[in-house]
């Protein structure tokens, strides 16, 4: 699947957070940015992090 290969380039990129979207009065999403410039917005409970 095409989607998932995208994803997988990005998620081996350095990422920041740079701002938030509001998802009704309920959900704060975190809005990440990659260093193309190329942002994505996910639910915190669909992030996981996995310290080293």
């Amino acid at each position: 699947m095409k989607t998932k290969i995208k994803i997988i380039h990005y998620v081996n990129q350095k990422s920041y957070i740079v701002g938030y979207k509001q998802i009704h009065t309920n959900y704060k999403a975190p809005i990440i940015e990659f260093k193309d410039y190329t942002r994505v917005w996910m639910l915190n409970n669909e992030i996981t992090i996995n310290p080293k």
